[in-house]
């Protein structure tokens, strides 16, 4: 088992739902989170006072999935997560191992817990 991790625009969220649906991933989890790199850093002017702003709005997604389905499902998140326009440097995916799932609800544990 593996968990993806994607980070996305807000406005991205609805299509890569539709996409994870229509590929049938066991479910999900969305975290609101700020972002930053060191290209997203500019100025703003707020009270008089300039301020450096380099943390943006984004989304953390989470999909436990089976080894066999990881290819596929990091590689669809990485194209419609990603940014059409250049310069936005805070999308991300990126899988971990995970050593064991324990299904809360029936006490599961392991595959048929995802």
């Amino acid at each position: 088992m593996k968990l993806i991790t994607a980070v996305i625009r807000p406005e991205d969220l609805d299509t890569v739902r539709r996409a994870l649906l229509a590929f049938g991933a066991p479910g999900v989890t969305v975290t609101p989170l700020l972002a930053g790199s060191r290209w997203n850093r500019h100025l703003e002017v707020y009270r008089a006072t300039v301020l450096v702003a380099d943390l943006v709005p984004r989304l953390r997604i989470d999909v436990l999935a089976h080894d066999d389905d990881v290819p596929d499902l990091a590689d669809l998140l990485g194209r419609i997560g990603t940014p059409a326009a250049g310069g936005d440097d805070t999308g991300r995916v990126w899988v971990s191992a995970v050593e064991q799932v324990v299904r809360v609800r029936t006490g599961e544990h392991g595959e048929p817990a995802v």
